[in-house]
């Protein structure tokens, strides 16, 4: 369902006289901010001159995020308003209640081969670095661009692994980098990618640990990604690969293209098409092809979490990574969640949404996320 989908639902809804408090109130909430155009309600049957004075009902007004999440939960699924117009009061412009913990976000390290970091949040735009032909700069969107001449030196001719660069992102950071030949590189809470600042005749090859999208620009040398137990190889393509090492299976969905997937210690090759998704169990050593929604693997770079069928104790992994929190794992119950979630809330307002489509109420206290009793 896309947001416009989302809107007539929600214009339906009030037109029939069948909205809920929740619903009325994010229908006024829309209108106040701009957001239901008048063609829109034209075309949907309802004057906006003749609602534009209206109230709703008067009541306890939960966050504006969590009113969105009731509308669908009838149809098995929380849908939350992604695109929010930039005058509209959004969560980062709120004061953190006591033990409330602020959303992640763009933070990382660059660990260059002489063994010096840089921390990415401390630096300002513009040239970080230039030597041997490569320039690495941090561009005012806040990514790690490297940018190389004909007369930088190949990653054959600097000692490959030893002349490795390494990106790396906290718990509660993210970051994108352009590698020098173009690729793009979306890295999620808690990992790490190395790479050689030119790469070598012939290959173009990359190690990662944790989760990163994949936008591989086109050209003759194939584009390879190691993980722990596997290798992807590809010529130009988009996928996800997370291969965090507290978890048991390593997944890679391609969105586009075409990508090989081999197993360290086996012969057999598996060649994924568009929409599927290799899943490696990292102690059997086997791998199953899935058929998924592949856009799901892929929202956190855009700034949503999406769960459809989730356990509850991934959705909380994931969680606690972005937030950098501990969660109380042993007392989660045994349920799925459906939800769209934006990554952008306080971690209080994001326990608030799934609560409501799980029925589950938490506490959070010193950064540790439990079960009320």
């Amino acid at each position: 369902m896309d947001k416009t989908e989302f809107y007539k639902l929600l214009i339906q809804r009030y037109k029939n006289k069948t909205a809920t408090d929740e619903e009325i109130e994010v229908f006024f909430q829309l209108i106040r901010e701009g957001a239901l155009e008048a063609s829109l309600m034209d075309e949907m049957g309802i004057d906006l001159g003749d609602i534009v004075e209206k109230k709703p009902r008067a009541r306890r007004i939960r966050p504006y995020y969590a009113a969105a999440a009731v509308l669908l939960i009838g149809l098995g699924i929380a849908y939350f308003l992604l695109d929010r117009p930039s005058t509209a009061l959004t969560e980062s412009s709120l004061p953190l209640a006591a033990n409330d913990v602020p959303a992640g976000g763009n933070h990382a390290t660059l660990t260059l081969p002489d063994g010096s970091r840089i921390a990415l949040d401390d630096v300002g735009i513009g040239e970080l670095v230039q030597e041997a032909g490569v320039r690495i700069a941090k561009t005012e969107d806040g990514q790690l661009v490297y940018q190389t001449t004909p007369y930088a030196a190949t990653g054959a001719d600097r000692g490959s692994e030893h002349a490795l660069h390494e990106i790396s992102t906290p718990r509660g950071g993210q970051y994108q980098v352009v590698l020098p030949d173009g690729s793009k590189v979306w890295l999620n809470a808690g990992s790490r990618l190395r790479f050689p600042a030119v790469f070598a005749a012939g290959s173009r090859e990359v190690f990662l640990e944790g989760e990163g999208f994949f936008s591989v620009a086109h050209n003759d040398q194939r584009f390879i990604v190691r993980t722990d137990g596997q290798q992807i190889t590809v010529l130009g393509t988009e996928f996800n690969v997370r291969a965090h090492p507290d978890e048991p299976m390593v997944q890679t969905t391609l969105l586009r293209g075409s990508v090989q997937v081999d197993l360290n210690n086996q012969g057999a090759s598996h060649i994924l098409k568009p929409n599927q998704q290799a899943v490696v169990d990292r102690q059997a050593q086997t791998v199953r092809i899935e058929e998924v929604v592949t856009s799901e693997y892929a929202a956190w770079k855009d700034g949503y979490f999406t769960f459809r069928n989730t356990p509850l104790a991934t959705v909380m992994q994931d969680v606690a990574r972005w937030y950098d929190v501990s969660i109380d794992a042993g007392s989660l119950p045994d349920k799925r969640l459906y939800a769209v979630l934006p990554r952008d809330v306080s971690l209080a307002t994001l326990l608030e949404m799934i609560g409501l489509t799980s029925g589950i109420e938490f506490d959070l206290k010193e950064g540790r996320v439990s079960l009320e009793r």
